[in-house]
C-alpha cells in the first residue's frame, strides 16, 4: 500500500488572534505538513508578528518549523494595523514572553517561500492569513511558482455584490483593504485560489461567548484560546461573539466539504475604496469563493481539532498570561 503523503503548506501569517488559532490548531494536522512560516506586517507590525509566530511554534513544541521574517509595508501604500481589535501584543487579552528564544532563518520570506516551493513542486500549497503582501512579491519576482504551487486557501475579500445582482453586505476586510493591489495580483496570477469572506468568520460561523467557555474547557489549549479570545470580542455587535475569519480559511483547506462554494471572477478595488470587490460567477475561473458553511460540523471540527492537542500541557503558560495581565490592567477591563 501506498504511504500517505501529507501536503506540504506555507503558512503567511500576521498573528493576529485568529491567525494564531488557525496556526495552532494546524501544527500537529492529519493531512498538513507545515514546512514554512512567513511572516507579514498586517494586524501588528512586523517584529511583533513574527514575535508572535515564533512564540506560538515554541509553545507547540514546532520549533523544528523555520520562520522567514517578510513585508514590513505593503506594496504601494502606507500600511495600518490592527491593534484596536488584535491589542497591543497582538494576540488578544493574551500576553506573549517579550522575547523568545527560537530566531527566524536570514533569508527573507519569498526567497525562503520560492525555496520551499522548488522543493516541493505540484504538491505545496500557501495558506495565506494577512494582507497578500508577500504572496504578491513571490509571482511578481518568481512567476514561474504560478505553476508550481498547487492551491492557495486565504481570508482576505469584501463581496460588496454581485456584479449585476445587488448588494451583498458592506464589510470591507482588512486584508484586502490593507494592501488591495497585493490582492490584485493574487487573484490574477493563474494559480487556482479559495477565498474566504470576512463576513463569513463575523456572522457565519463566529464564537458565542458560550461557545468559547465551552472551548476553554476543553483542555489548556482550550485555556490559551479562550484567553487570547477574552480580550478580542468583536466590535460593532450587540453581542459578545469571536470573529474566525482566518480560521475559516485554513479550514477550508482542511474540511472542504463544510463549504457551499461558487467560481467567480474578481474585481479589486485599488482607487476610491481600497479593499472593495466585486464578484461575477464564472464557471472556468481558477477564483472559488465560499458563499455558505455548514456552521454545525464547522464548530464540531474546531472543537475535534483542539481535543486531539491533549498532549500538550501549556496551562503554566496561561497562567503566566493571567498574572501578567491582571498586573497590567488591574482587573479592569482593556
Amino acid at each position: 500500500m501506498k504511504q500517505f503523503e501529507k501536503e506540504k503548506i506555507i503558512f503567511d501569517i500576521d498573528p493576529g488572534v485568529d491567525d494564531a488559532a488557525a496556526l495552532a490548531l494546524s501544527l500537529y494536522d492529519d493531512i498538513m505538513d507545515i514546512v514554512l512560516v512567513s511572516t507579514v506586517s498586517g494586524n501588528r507590525d512586523i517584529s511583533t508578528v513574527t514575535r508572535n509566530a515564533l512564540h506560538i511554534l515554541e509553545l507547540f513544541r514546532r520549533t523544528d518549523i523555520p520562520v522567514a521574517i517578510g513585508a514590513s509595508k505593503a506594496l504601494k501604500r502606507i500600511s495600518e494595523d490592527a491593534a484596536e481589535v488584535h491589542k497591543f501584543d497582538g494576540l488578544g487579552g493574551y500576553i506573549p514572553p517579550e522575547v523568545v528564544e527560537t530566531q527566524p532563518i536570514g533569508m527573507d520570506a519569498v526567497e525562503a517561500m520560492y525555496q520551499a516551493i522548488k522543493k516541493y513542486k505540484g504538491n505545496i500549497s500557501i495558506i495565506a492569513v494577512g494582507p497578500h503582501t508577500n504572496v504578491a512579491m513571490l509571482i511578481l519576482k518568481h512567476p514561474e511558482v504560478k505553476d508550481m504551487v498547487k492551491h492557495i486557501y486565504t481570508e482576505g475579500c469584501s463581496p460588496y455584490g454581485w456584479a449585476k445582482q445587488g448588494n451583498w453586505t458592506n464589510y470591507i476586510s482588512f486584508n484586502a483593504r490593507t494592501d488591495p493591489e497585493a490582492l490584485e495580483i493574487v487573484c490574477n496570477s493563474g494559480i487556482p485560489v479559495s477565498l474566504v469572506f470576512s463576513r463569513m468568520g463575523r456572522e457565519m460561523v463566529h464564537l458565542t461567548e458560550k461557545d468559547a467557555l465551552k472551548i476553554r474547557d476543553i483542555n489548556s489549549v482550550g485555556e490559551w484560546l479562550y484567553e487570547m479570545y477574552d480580550g478580542y470580542w468583536e466590535h460593532g455587535y450587540k453581542d459578545k461573539r469571536i470573529a474566525i475569519n482566518d480560521t475559516c480559511a485554513c479550514l477550508m483547506m482542511r474540511a472542504p466539504k463544510l463549504f457551499r462554494t461558487k467560481k467567480v471572477s474578481i474585481k479589486v478595488n485599488t482607487t476610491d475604496m481600497p479593499g472593495k470587490t466585486e464578484f461575477e460567477i464564472v464557471k472556468d475561473s481558477n477564483i472559488e469563493l465560499a458563499v455558505a458553511v455548514d456552521r454545525y460540523n464547522l464548530h464540531r471540527f474546531f472543537k475535534k481539532a483542539i481535543k486531539k492537542l491533549d498532549f500538550i500541557d501549556i496551562s503554566a503558560d496561561v497562567n503566566r498570561s493571567k498574572k501578567l495581565r491582571a498586573l497590567r490592567f488591574g482587573g479592569v477591563e482593556e
